[in-house]
């Protein structure tokens, strides 16, 4: 290959380890995602088992002071029966307290019913927290070991970052312009090896894209080793690379 398609070939590669790189060091890495999960999975129950134990205590409180109310209410209604003056309001008097003393057992069956709840709750709760404590400190470790990684990537993504301003400076605006606007079409890659192929019961052979398998003429490919010329794929318009057959 020529000097400009080696610069690019060259580009190409510092930025797929420049992605590789920031990528390690803000995603979790492979070798500790699965006890990320499960950390993320054993956290998510503690914590439903919190809210639905806070929730239950909030329904509990509300069915006490719901009980409070409804108990005055009661004695109010209890000390009006020596004042009424008819046969009506008697009665009238009389339904209502039968009405608050079964607002009042229904609140207390709310109430017990919180209790139970809570201590359900508060139970998988403890249990859980039980089951966490091991899986936490393995993770609490890993996560410190990952931390520990970093600012090593980090360096490494700055001369990489270096790199690539020096590869780019020593491409003509124009190369490099075509180049950049193909990696932003397709995701970060602007070139594409192009494959030898054995035709099928032949002795000859044909080459295609490795991104596309899109035929590429034979003149085209001893154009790019012979002259270095930058040639787009007809299909997907990468810039093609032919590798020197070894020895």
């Amino acid at each position: 290959m020529t000097p400009q398609l080696t610069t690019i070939v060259e580009l190409q590669r510092a930025l797929d380890q420049l992605q590789d790189a920031e990528r390690r060091i803000n995603e979790v890495p492979e070798w500790m995602r699965e006890l990320h999960e499960q950390h993320g999975v054993r956290s998510a129950e503690i914590l439903a088992s919190e809210t639905a134990a806070e929730e239950a205590s909030r329904e509990r409180t509300a069915a006490d002071e719901a009980i409070q109310e409804a108990q005055e209410k009661l004695k109010r209604y209890q000390q009006q029966i020596n004042r009424v003056t008819n046969q009506r309001e008697y009665g009238a008097l009389l339904q209502e307290i039968d009405t608050v003393k079964r607002e009042i057992t229904s609140l207390e069956e709310q109430g017990l019913a919180a209790i139970e709840r809570i201590d359900a709750a508060n139970k998988a709760l403890a249990e859980l927290r039980e089951s966490f404590r091991e899986i936490d400190q393995q993770y609490a470790a890993e996560a410190a070991k990952w931390e520990r990684e970093k600012p090593g990537v980090a360096r490494e993504a700055t001369e990489i970052r270096k790199r690539i301003v020096e590869l780019r400076g020593q491409l003509p605006k124009g190369v490099l312009a075509l180049f950049e606007r193909i990696r932003e079409r397709y995701a970060g890659a602007g070139i594409t090896e192009v494959l030898k192929f054995e035709r099928i019961g032949s002795s000859q052979f044909e080459w295609h894209c490795s991104a596309c398998n899109f035929r590429v003429r034979p003149q085209v490919v001893v154009e790019i080793r012979t002259q270095g010329t930058l040639v787009q794929c007809d299909s997907c318009k990468r810039i093609l690379v032919v590798q020197e057959p070894g020895p």
